[in-house]
């Protein structure tokens, strides 16, 4: 279906199969696959781990779900690399504790 242009129709379609048979893992993949088509990762996650859910071995879920996670990340790292140079970013906090290794004594300071 969503090969032929027709992504909300098959969209609409495999929601539907969900509802009927929530324990099948195969339209909660490909929904969630069409999802993270759309930039839609949120939802996409969520469909994602509902296969895995329904059939925790389910390889092409899996795989899909790293897929997914690996499209967040780069996301991410767009979105820091954006922020680099503005100014009114924040920069992270230092650490609330550090370790520092004496002879034969630990200390946190």
């Amino acid at each position: 279906m969503a090969g032929m242009g027709q992504t909300q129709d098959a969209i609409k379609t495999l929601q539907a199969l969900t509802q009927e048979f929530p324990e099948l893992p195969e339209p909660y993949n490909n929904l969630g696959v069409l999802l993270a088509a759309q930039g839609n990762y949120p939802a996409a996650n969520e469909a994602l781990l509902l296969a895995i859910q329904a059939r925790p071995n389910y390889k092409v879920a899996l795989q899909n779900l790293g897929d997914l996670y690996a499209a967040m990340a780069e996301q991410a790292y767009a979105k820091a690399r954006s922020l680099a140079d503005d100014k009114s970013v924040l920069p992270p906090p230092k650490p609330a504790a550090s370790v520092t290794t004496t002879t034969n004594t630990r200390t946190l300071r």
